[in-house]
């Protein structure tokens, strides 16, 4: 003879569990870096600073978090002894941040051609 189990789960939900998982997605989606740049070409870092601070701004105005897409990090160099700053990003984050360069090179150029055609 077969013999059913009922199993009663909670309804109540866990909200801490949901933004832990919300959060994992988040970041497992930032796979570029600054070090990605370089696809680009040659930009200074006064440049990239100000480009990911407008996609910030540009990120607030169309009501989009932009911790889904930026994530600021620190980095050690253990062999100058320095600790700096780098961002992770989500591939809209990249392209966002790139489109916001405002030096341009023909590697930008292509790259911004490329993304014209997405």
């Amino acid at each position: 003879m077969e013999t059913n189990i009922v199993i009663h789960y909670s309804s109540t939900t866990h909200p801490l569990s949901e933004n832990e998982f919300e959060d994992a997605f988040y970041n497992s989606r930032l796979q570029y870096s600054l070090r990605h740049v370089t696809i680009i070409g040659n930009s200074s870092q006064e440049n990239i600073e100000e480009a990911i601070q407008k996609s910030l701004h540009v990120c607030r105005m169309a009501g989009i978090n932009s911790k889904h897409h930026f994530k600021k990090i620190y980095v050690f160099d253990s062999a100058s002894g320095e600790m700096h700053t780098d961002w992770l990003l989500s591939k809209k984050g990249f392209n966002l941040m790139v489109m916001q360069i405002t030096s341009l090179s023909e590697q930008r150029a292509h790259w911004l051609w490329q993304l014209a055609d997405r």
